[in-house]
């Protein structure tokens, strides 16, 4: 298990990043099986509306009762379920853009990547805004709980001499 949140009702959401952990699972406090979105070793990528994979961490903002899901380790991607049906609601790339998978013509741009490079971590602030971390790619990007892009803060990087 990689991501374990409790939300504002006190359901415990976990998400597995080992390989063909393509699900996430939800329980009550007292450890009974609610929910499972998706199913292992079942992911169809970066475009699967029904399944994860290897996902690093998530989220349940109350105002609207939406699960936040940084798909990361397997895919590239930010994606939304309603907390209670398990019903798929959206996605998005680095940038709000549509989420690709990789190709072998993929080349990392270090310097400002048009991807996400491991999305490790999901949050929503009270505003609203979904603070987003893409590790490898050493930056956070802000969006609206909409998927729309805002900004994005570089972390650690250095200036080439």
């Amino acid at each position: 298990e990689h991501g374990v949140f409790v939300d504002h009702n006190d359901y415990v959401w976990i998400a597995g990043s080992g390989r063909g952990d393509d699900q996430i699972l939800k329980f009550t406090s007292d450890g009974e099986f609610v929910m499972q979105i998706g199913r292992a070793g079942q992911s169809g990528g970066n475009t699967d509306t029904q399944n994860v994979n290897r996902a690093a961490d998530l989220y349940v903002y109350p105002p609207t009762n939406e699960l936040f899901i940084a798909d990361g380790y397997g895919n590239r991607r930010i994606i939304v379920f309603d907390a209670d049906t398990g019903e798929f609601k959206r996605m998005w790339g680095a940038f709000g853009n549509p989420p690709t998978d990789p190709s072998e013509d993929d080349v990392l741009d270090e310097s400002n990547p048009e991807h996400f490079n491991l999305v490790h971590g999901v949050r929503v602030s009270n505003d609203g805004l979904v603070y987003v971390s893409d590790r490898r790619g050493m930056r956070f990007q802000v969006f609206t709980v909409d998927g729309e892009y805002v900004t994005q803060v570089m972390i650690g990087r250095t200036e080439p001499d």
